[in-house]
């Protein structure tokens, strides 16, 4: 199953592709991994390319009790990601981070972007180098930057439902 992970933000957000049988980036979409992309480049990727993926998985945002203008500008995201996933008539999942951290058994004080990070090289090789790899020996996730780490890591998660 081909999952498109997506870690929204107010202006850019994370996305990777996800192949959940072989456990890797696939290797023909291994360009789609960027660790920011604008909304109307995903927007375009759900509807026009949506046609090789099999679910949308979006991180859902939870109040902690302090709002600002990134909060809610966010949440608009989430939400024109949803629809247009609906739209593009694919099924879409949105989870909480404390749900995919709970999937990926992230646990314990400290950062927790980081942890999860590790925790996703752990489970795709071992370590960074059998992981990731590299240009000439890509590993299966290879081209991983930046927010497409939580991208992936919504997108593990979501394979485990």
């Amino acid at each position: 199953m081909i999952i498109l992970g997506i870690d929204p933000g107010p202006r850019t957000c994370g996305v990777v592709y996800y192949d959940s049988d072989r456990r890797e980036i696939p290797p023909r979409l291994a360009d789609g991994c960027a660790s920011e992309s604008k909304l109307d480049d995903i927007l375009f990727k759900i509807g026009f390319l949506g046609i090789g993926v099999d679910l949308v998985a979006v991180e859902r945002l939870q109040s902690c009790g302090q709002s600002g203008a990134d909060l809610f500008q966010t949440c608009e995201v989430v939400g024109r990601i949803q629809q247009r996933t609906l739209d593009a008539g694919l099924p879409v999942i949105l989870l909480y981070r404390r749900e995919v951290l709970r999937a990926l058994d992230v646990t314990g004080i400290g950062n927790r972007d980081a942890m999860v990070h590790q925790r996703l090289l752990e489970m795709h090789g071992g370590s960074r180098p059998a992981a990731v790899g590299t240009k000439k020996a890509p590993g299966p996730l290879y081209g991983i930057t930046g927010h497409a780490w939580q991208a992936l890591a919504v997108a593990v998660a979501a394979s485990y439902r």
